[in-house]
């Protein structure tokens, strides 16, 4: 893997916690937001449930929701592929990585890639065949 591709891995690991954390405060906003409108008598609390429904099904807290779950599940399948098919020491291992990833997430993605894919040598243009170089 490249340089410039490890840096891109790195920016993208972390995109499902920055999505995350969009939608929490998107929704603790909407929730403060709805608190002020908290009816005081029992005739506007249909206003107020209206206001409910309206928060959740907004198009920002459903965008952000669904870019963190495409983003985790996408990360997820090239880090399980890449457990698989890389040198990991032991079965023991790459059993242990992809149950992380399966049940912690986005922080056993963060964890991973630092300590397997950034010590991995990088892979320049010089040195890889597939690649060729235009000599002027």
């Amino acid at each position: 893997m490249t340089k410039s591709a490890k840096i891109l891995l790195g920016i993208i690991s972390f995109l499902p916690l920055v999505f995350s954390i969009c939608c929490l405060v998107y929704y603790l906003l909407a929730i403060r937001d709805m608190i002020m409108l908290l009816p005081v008598s029992p005739d506007n609390s249909r206003r107020f449930a209206q206001s409910y429904i309206s928060h959740i099904f907004s198009g920002p807290l459903v965008l952000f929701t669904i870019l963190s779950f495409v983003t985790h599940v996408g990360l997820m399948i090239f880090y399980i592929v890449h457990v698989v098919a890389y040198n990991v020491k032991s079965e023991g291992e790459k059993v242990m990585w992809i149950l992380l990833f399966i049940f912690v997430g986005t922080i056993a993605f963060i964890i991973y890639f630092f300590m397997r894919v950034v010590p991995l040598p990088a892979r320049s243009a010089l040195n890889d065949p597939g690649t060729r170089l235009s000599h002027e």
